[in-house]
């Protein structure tokens, strides 16, 4: 392979720092090799694990309003508490990310929300409840951001946006997973059950975590990490690789100053408008999905069809969602990033407006659902690609974390907005045609990145 002939030359050499390959440069190279495959797969495990735990909750509260006469004001409030755990612990994890590596945080992480998902089968009354969903969801909310982070960083640069992608496909894959074990379990065993199940696939994971996952190369480099365990997960990814030619300098000298923290690096003059124009792209990605959701139910009911014409439709919608997480990282690779993520957001601008404005019926409905959620969740599945080739290593998790808080904070005002304009008459029609105009501002934010990464890339060289 040609990274072998590469080291091959240099093998007993006392070759300069210039003339070596950096980590990053041996990641390129290198196939991409069991190990690597082992760490995507791991990702993508945790994804589809973090999508059970979330949907399983959906489960729970019309159980809890039936046996325990909870009121909707009380399961509002804890799906309102919810989101903001995800919110809460997507911005915590982050930066602590960006000082102590990614593998401890996601392996703590997983735990964590493994025996709050158990804790809340174990409870008796609404606040022991409501105090575990918010506990798991700060853990989940971690958890998600440093995965998409640290398989990005172990992923060839040409092929980081396919890789993120896949592994962003577990999460949507996850969600229809829940449907299967809601179906199995709750007739029979009830809700509590539910519940430990996500438990247990969450410890059955944890030990594959704790064995499999190393902690990322370019971020031990970066901060300044020993350098025999650099070299140690780089001879795993690469066997028989000299260790000798690698380029290991890129790590703080002793006594030389350390990285600026990952908060201060994203929100610094170089940074900070390209930060906020990706959080804003996943602000309105994850918005108008939690509208989508929310209301193509309310339409299909609005045309007399029967419930499982509703079911299929929004079935509709998860598997264009899971066909177009895949489909953008494909796409970002052939087309480019930008081009491809500002054309889901075209897309899905157009597929709103044809929403609201033609007499539906359900087979165009069907097509509708499925063509929104390829474009719409293929949108949201490129966000998580692109932003983590944006960001700089010692911001990468901040960064992407933070957009995924932004995306809660979305979720939480699409819902308030969306109760807003019910409120104010509104028809679903002119809901969804009014989710077009963000949408296109999405399509605009994608290209001013473009632009301003451009520039500074220019600059820098």
């Amino acid at each position: 392979m040609a990274i072998a002939n590469e080291a091959s030359k240099t093998t007993g050499l006392r070759t300069t720092a210039s003339s070596r390959l950096t980590v990053q440069e041996i990641l390129n190279q290198a196939p991409l090799g069991n190990r690597r495959r082992v760490i995507i797969l791991l990702g993508f495990l945790t994804m589809t694990l973090e999508g059970v735990e979330i949907g399983l909750w959906g489960f729970i509260y019309p159980q809890i309003v039936t046996q325990w006469g909870t009121s909707l004001a009380t399961v509002t409030t804890m799906v309102t508490l919810g989101v903001v755990g995800l919110t809460v612990g997507s911005m915590v994890a982050g930066p602590l990310s960006d000082q102590i590596g990614r593998r401890l945080p996601i392996i703590v992480g997983t735990a964590g929300f493994g025996l709050a998902t158990l804790g809340g089968a174990l409870a008796q009354n609404d606040l022991t409840l409501g105090i575990f969903r918010v506990m798991a969801c700060l853990f989940l909310g971690a958890v998600m951001p440093l995965v998409i982070t640290l398989v990005a960083e172990f992923a060839p640069e040409k092929r980081k946006a396919a890789i993120v992608a896949i592994t962003f496909t577990g999460f949507p894959l996850g969600t229809v997973i829940t449907g299967f074990l809601a179906s199995t379990i709750l007739p029979t065993l009830g809700w509590q059950w539910l519940l430990g199940t996500g438990t247990i696939l969450a410890l059955v994971l944890l030990p594959a975590l704790v064995c499999g996952l190393p902690e990322s190369t370019v971020f031990m480099i970066r901060r300044g990490g020993r350098t025999e365990n650099v070299t140690k997960v780089l001879s795993a990814i690469i066997p028989g690789f000299d260790m000798n030619t690698v380029d290991l300098t890129g790590a703080p000298q002793a006594g030389g100053a350390k990285p600026i923290g990952g908060v201060r690096t994203v929100l610094s003059k170089k940074l900070v408008v390209v930060s906020l124009l990706i959080w804003l792209c996943y602000f309105i990605c994850a918005a108008v999905v939690y509208m989508f959701l929310n209301y193509l139910p309310l339409i299909v009911k609005q045309l007399n069809i029967n419930a499982a014409g509703t079911g299929n439709v929004v079935s509709m919608f998860g598997i264009g969602g899971v066909i177009g997480a895949l489909a953008i990282g494909f796409a970002m690779e052939k087309l480019g990033k930008y081009v491809s993520l500002g054309a889901a957001f075209t897309l899905a601008a157009g597929a709103a407006w044809i929403l609201a404005s033609v007499n539906l019926t359900l087979p165009l409905l069907l097509v509708l659902g499925f063509t929104i959620g390829v474009v719409l969740v293929g949108a949201n599945s490129g966000m998580n690609a692109l932003s983590t080739s944006v960001f700089p290593t010692e911001a990468r998790a901040t960064g992407v974390s933070w957009m995924h808080s932004f995306g809660k904070a979305g979720s939480i005002v699409s819902g308030l907005l969306g109760g807003v304009m019910l409120g104010a008459g509104w028809g679903v029609d002119q809901i969804f045609f009014a989710l077009a105009i963000p949408l296109l501002a999405g399509a605009a934010a994608v290209g001013a990145v473009r632009a301003m990464t451009t520039r500074r890339s220019r600059s820098d060289s």
